[in-house]
């Protein structure tokens, strides 16, 4: 028994680097998601009054943070505790947190592609409401539970005695499954099932989706480009026309004075002199009269213009479209290794984490928890896209560095 204890130990500083490496990475990430997901359910619910579009992301970034403080604990305890895990119950409700919490968030992706389904490419078709916008959420939230909650009965601490070194070692590993009866397997692969088909269908809707928007984009660049032609012309043939109009005038003007003063002193040299320098003040009066009024009606038309070349609700959608698209594809990188590690866990026979090495130790543990990312990395997709929310956290920042400063 003292033998076995012996190498159950070396069995476990075997992997205590890999392990605390983890562990460190994952409070870092746990810290950063807490921060982030906080100030985004702040800002959101108590900042940006107007959500419409955004509906989805403050209940989104609420998933996300209560992943950050339910997935930490599951791969801190399976880190510290890999090979003589000390609690079943312990064991049983992480794993139903891990699968429930992460199953959540995916469906509320899958949510938010109906959405941006139905807003992009059926403009004129139904929209989901506020109502129902409510209701599906709830309904992610409850599909997530009712297929998490079997896991509760499955899961457990896995007792098996295992060769290391030529040794028999008792190891006491948290598992999924600690039976591998035919309901378990047909069990495990529908969760498998519904996971591959979130994905499947979240990407599937945003692909016309991002065509769409693809299209739009370029026909507002064809429009900008034909509308920045037509001013152009239409700017060159004012110029001309008004250049034209200024010559005459200024002819007629002359021809009129000097035929004026010529009958009234047709001898006198002085006078015509004068006369043609009272002709030139009064054509060039009048003509930096037309000037300024040519340059009244073109800052008018140019004020109208930029007014009209804002941004309108058409280019947020974009931008809001887009953010939403990485988004899902930060979801479907960081849900597929893990995926594919369960499969394969459950699918190659006779599975033993003692008989990998310690390099296929590491892809394994940490591709496990790429999952944990998606948690963390949408508050900045957030802050990068929305601009109402960056004009927000700039200002907060202001405010309180301005407080800072005045405490000082």
């Amino acid at each position: 028994m003292e033998n076995d204890t012996d190498y159950q130990l070396m069995l476990l500083e075997k992997y205590s680097d890999i392990s605390l490496s983890s562990s460190v990475l994952i409070v870092i990430g746990a810290v950063i998601g807490i921060i982030g997901n906080l100030t985004i359910i702040v800002f959101y619910f108590f900042r940006i009054k107007e959500r419409g579009e955004r509906y989805f992301i403050p209940l989104l970034a609420i998933v996300d943070l209560v992943a950050c403080f339910t997935s930490p604990p599951f791969y801190i305890m399976d880190n510290t505790f890999f090979y003589n895990y000390p609690s079943d119950t312990a064991c049983r409700i992480l794993s139903f947190l891990q699968m429930c919490v992460p199953g959540a968030s995916a469906h509320i992706l899958l949510v938010i592609s109906i959405q941006r389904y139905l807003l992009v490419c059926k403009p004129f078709g139904p929209k989901m409401t506020l109502l129902w916008k409510k209701v599906f959420f709830g309904m992610a939230c409850g599909f997530a539970v009712a297929y998490s909650v079997p896991l509760l009965g499955t899961s457990g601490v896995l007792k098996t005695v295992d060769k290391f070194m030529n040794h028999n070692v008792t190891t006491e590993i948290c598992k999924f499954s600690v039976d591998n009866s035919p309901v378990i397997t047909v069990y495990f692969g529908l969760l498998a099932l519904i996971m591959l088909a979130n994905i499947a269908i979240t990407a599937g809707l945003y692909v016309p989706v991002l065509r769409q928007v693809k299209l739009s984009f370029r026909r507002k660049l064809k429009m900008t480009s034909t509308q920045n032609e037509i001013n152009f012309h239409s700017h060159t043939e004012s110029s001309h026309t008004t250049q034209s109009t200024e010559i005459e005038l200024e002819k007629e003007n002359y021809g009129k004075d000097c035929t004026e003063l010529q009958e009234v002193h047709p001898s006198t040299k002085e006078n015509k002199s004068n006369t043609h320098e009272h002709v030139r003040k009064t054509s060039k009066e009048k003509s930096n009269e037309n000037t300024k009024e040519e340059i009244k009606v073109q800052n008018h038309e140019g004020a109208v213009e930029s007014k009209h070349a804002r941004p309108k609700e058409g280019s947020v959608q974009r931008r809001i479209t887009v953010m939403f698209l990485v988004i899902i594809i930060a979801y479907v990188l960081s849900y597929i290794p893990p995926l594919a590690i369960l499969i394969l866990s459950y699918a190659i026979e006779d599975f033993n984490f003692i008989t990998l090495s310690e390099s296929e130790t590491v892809a394994w543990l940490y591709l496990a928890r790429f999952v944990f990312l998606n948690h963390i990395v949408n508050p900045f997709i957030y802050g990068y896209f929305d601009t109402k929310f960056r004009d927000q956290l700039q200002i907060c920042f202001k405010k309180c560095k301005r407080k800072t400063f005045l405490i000082k």
